[in-house]
């Protein structure tokens, strides 16, 4: 049976219930993959030890037993994950026997080892289920505020946490904890479902204000990268999020107008308040630089896309099984066939997987990705559970995209333990998404109405399909 046809069937496994020690290592492990290299006491690379490092050496043993387990495994999505997971365990090593450097290739399975713990652990230990999901949520609502912060203080004080080329000391761009721009713009762009989707599920009304303040927090630093893929980004992702937040009052019988006059009221109050800071004037100013047609940006552009080339000569030119871990950095140096600009970062990690490792570790991945689409678009859920089954659509969906897209357009994240976090994260809700939506004719999966502490008894309170614009909740 294929991956495609066991979603026919459906789990009947109720989820798991979370301990107290599941429930921290949700909520620490977006802010620590967030941190990355600078997850230490004093936010210095060089210190000993790395907390990130820690918790997944001690995390990745029982995640792993987690989903062997015979009703996990069975189970279309945790299954697939396991697979990911197991052939890159098995290749990586392999690769090192056709490298260019052995040394090389070793720290470069390493810093990717570690990173894609991440996105294992988060898996296993959601296992599915509401409190899971909904406590990755917070994790990523704390990682935006810690990450959000240093930028803020680079903003103000001009100084960075890393002075490497892709900033400069004295340069008015944000890359908080990511180092480059463009990475960090990628990150944000896969916050903002997390901060909506937090909004959308709050408790109280003075906590949905507090994730609105958090949206205008998220557009000041958005423009402050200076990123095109950023800019492109928040045009396509904020109307489907206004869309989503809209969509969502409806199903739940909540107001909308007020609320949305009131929080535009805000903003504008905000922004124009920012607009008379210094810090507040150089972001403004820079809203049109990155579009700003000169030779400098034309150059980059075609490095980019020079740098994919390469990439993809080397995967054809390796009979489809890549040239090694670590090769890429080391043959782009020394390629002279077309401008790189002296940048040997591949700029686009799918590339980057199909010229290293080929298609044993890219099949996997596309695999996974295509089945959690399938996932998201596929059945309908029970009235009871119609609102949140909407809201998981949306989250899982904008993740995918934010994946697809930082995967495009950051210099290299195969190493960044945030990207394979959130393809855990959205494996993650795809799994409670299946349980939710049955195919035609399956029982029960053995979820009830409401059950999760973090979300309110009318999440999963069926409304009329028209937008309630104002309207109250019965």
């Amino acid at each position: 049976m294929t991956a495609l046809a066991a979603l026919d069937g459906a789990e009947t496994t109720p989820p798991p219930e979370l301990g107290k020690v599941r429930r921290l290592l949700l909520a620490l492990l977006p802010v620590l993959g967030a941190l990355g290299a600078y997850a230490t006491v004093d936010l210095s690379p060089a210190t000993f030890p790395n907390l990130y490092r820690v918790v997944v050496v001690l995390a990745v043993v029982p995640a792993f037993l987690l989903l062997v387990r015979p009703q996990t495994a069975t189970v279309v999505v945790p299954r697939l994950f396991l697979w990911l997971a197991v052939t890159w365990a098995l290749w990586l090593p392999v690769s090192l026997f056709w490298t260019v450097e052995a040394d090389a290739g070793l720290r470069r399975i390493g810093s990717i080892s570690y990173a894609f713990a991440a996105g294992l652990c988060v898996l296993a230990f959601s296992g599915g289920s509401r409190a899971g999901v909904a406590t990755l949520r917070l994790g990523w609502t704390v990682a935006f505020l810690v990450t959000g912060a240093i930028a803020v203080w680079e903003l103000q004080s001009g100084h960075h946490l890393s002075d490497g080329a892709a900033l400069g000391p004295n340069a008015t761009l944000i890359a908080s904890t990511f180092y480059n721009p463009n990475n960090y713009a990628g990150f944000l762009l896969t916050c903002l479902p997390f901060l909506v989707w937090g909004g959308i599920a709050a408790r109280s009304t003075p906590v949905r204000f507090l994730h609105a303040g958090l949206v205008i927090l998220w557009i000041v630093l958005i423009v402050a990268t200076q990123s095109r893929t950023g800019f492109l980004g928040a045009l396509v992702v904020g109307p489907v999020a206004v869309w989503w937040f809209a969509r969502a009052a409806s199903l739940r019988q909540r107001p909308v107008a007020v609320p949305v006059l009131v929080l535009g009221l805000a903003a504008w109050i905000g922004l124009s308040l920012a607009a008379a800071s210094e810090p507040g004037q150089r972001v403004l100013g820079q809203l049109t630089s990155p579009f700003e047609e000169n030779d400098s940006l034309r150059a980059s552009d075609q490095i980019r896309v020079n740098l994919t080339l390469l990439g993809w000569r080397l995967f054809v030119g390796s009979g489809l099984l890549g040239r090694g871990a670590g090769s890429y950095e080391m043959l782009a140096g020394q390629w002279q066939e077309a401008d790189l600009g002296g940048t040997t970062v591949a700029h686009n990690s799918f590339a980057e997987i199909a010229a290293e490792f080929g298609l044993p570790l890219l099949l996997p991945l596309v695999a996974v990705i295509v089945v959690l689409v399938h996932v998201t678009l596929r059945g309908t859920a029970a009235a009871a559970h119609r609102a949140e089954a909407f809201d998981l659509r949306m989250a899982t969906g904008l993740g995918l995209a934010g994946f697809a897209a930082s995967g495009l357009a950051a210099s290299s994240i195969l190493a960044s333990p945030w990207w394979w976090l959130l393809l855990g994260q959205v494996s993650a809700q795809a799994w409670l998404l299946y349980r939710m939506c049955p195919s035609r004719g399956d029982g029960p999966t053995g979820l009830r109405p409401a059950g999760s502490p973090w979300a309110r008894g009318d999440d999963q309170v069926s409304g009329p399909r028209s937008l309630l614009v104002g309207a109250r909740r019965s």
